[in-house]
């Protein structure tokens, strides 16, 4: 799940004498314009309360060093796919093979969160520190994720302009794509070829959807494949091929998804429209091509509603974006086009004997 989808608008009320921004009216009682959040009070604040961040950090870092502990079990193992044990203790050195997975999958979580949070502090606009989002291990809940279903942060402040909303949203996928290109790199270099036939009689696989982007970074830094052969993903390809997968779900033109606030601050008019237009393509897509669309399709719905259908208008809604927003979108929707995957996971029928 992305941050931006599952960021938390806080509607509640304000300290005494300070209005939010949705509440300011004309003399005519007409709303006039809205913000997201509420507004920032003057005065001291208290340190902020990072029990809860610190808790969810270690609980999803230790969650996705377990995820990397399997994978790399079944990464090294001669019979592909096969996990020697699921007690780390038991397998030390696995155990320490699942440790640069964590640290990957941290860092680009972390990244992306960034990316929102200093955005934020760079106009003033009160947000949390990311909150992790961990997974039980695979073991208890088969999953694809690894070990954490992303990681949020919390705006608190009013989003005062058209530039900030777009700033704010654009940030964290560019940083978290970045970050996510040298990992990919790496475990490209370090993943395997085996011949097709090796494959298909390991058992149950899963054949991953490629990007555009995954034809030119394999062929530089990946193997050479022959015919009949297939690449073994290193478990830290899987990590840059997963951030891949999320960066460009995140930047769908839809809701509260980083798309949806680019889409709001691009053309605001249009934003609802758009948004729903989107939803039911991919409600489409999920029963046409890949069901996981749908389960996505509902959850971007629920926050949209939770959203209030479409987003408040920025204080400043003519303020124009400038040229260099204006770039920065087109490398988002070029990050977009090279990321996304219609079919990310293709699974093998199974044959009866």
């Amino acid at each position: 799940m992305s941050p931006e989808a599952a960021a938390t608008l806080d509607h509640s009320s304000t300290p005494e004498g300070v209005p939010t921004l949705d509440q300011l009216t004309t003399s005519d009682q007409q709303p006039t314009e809205l913000s997201y959040g509420r507004a920032r009070a003057s005065g001291n604040h208290g340190p902020p309360r990072i029990r809860m961040n610190i808790v969810l950090f270690v609980l999803t870092f230790t969650s996705s060093i377990y995820w990397g502990f399997i994978q790399y079990q079944q990464f090294y193992s001669e019979e592909l796919r096969s996990v020697l044990t699921s007690n780390p203790f038991e397998a030390p050195s696995a155990l320490l093979g699942g440790l640069p997975f964590g640290i990957a999958v941290i860092a680009i979580l972390l990244a992306h969160e960034m990316g929102h949070y200093l955005t934020c502090r760079h106009y003033g606009i009160e947000a949390s520190l990311p909150y992790f989002l961990p997974l039980p291990p695979p073991n208890l809940i088969p999953t694809l994720l690894p070990g954490t279903m992303g990681a949020v942060i919390r705006i608190r402040g009013a989003i005062t302009s058209r530039r900030a909303l777009f700033d704010i949203a654009v940030a964290g996928p560019i940083a978290g794509w970045v970050a996510a290109l040298p990992i990919l790199a790496y475990g490209l270099s370090q993943s395997r070829v085996v011949s097709t036939i090796e494959i298909e009689t390991s058992g149950l696989y899963l054949t991953l959807g490629e990007p555009l982007l995954w034809g030119p970074m394999s062929r530089f830094f990946g193997p050479e494949i022959g015919p009949a052969q297939d690449l073994v993903m290193h478990p830290l390809a899987f990590v840059g091929w997963f951030a891949l997968l999320i960066t460009a779900m995140n930047l769908l033109p839809v809701g509260q998804l980083d798309g949806g606030h680019l889409l709001y601050s691009l053309v605001p008019q249009w934003h609802r429209a758009l948004s729903f237009t989107v939803l039911i393509l991919m409600f489409f897509a999920g029963f046409r091509f890949f069901p996981g669309w749908i389960l996505f399709a509902v959850i971007v719905s629920v926050l949209f509603i939770m959203g209030g259908l479409g987003k408040p208008r920025p204080i400043d809604d003519g303020q124009k974006l400038g040229a260099t927003r204006i770039v920065l979108t087109l490398i988002a929707l070029a990050i977009f086009v090279t990321s996304f995957m219609l079919i990310p996971v293709t699974i093998p029928p199974i044959v009866f004997s």
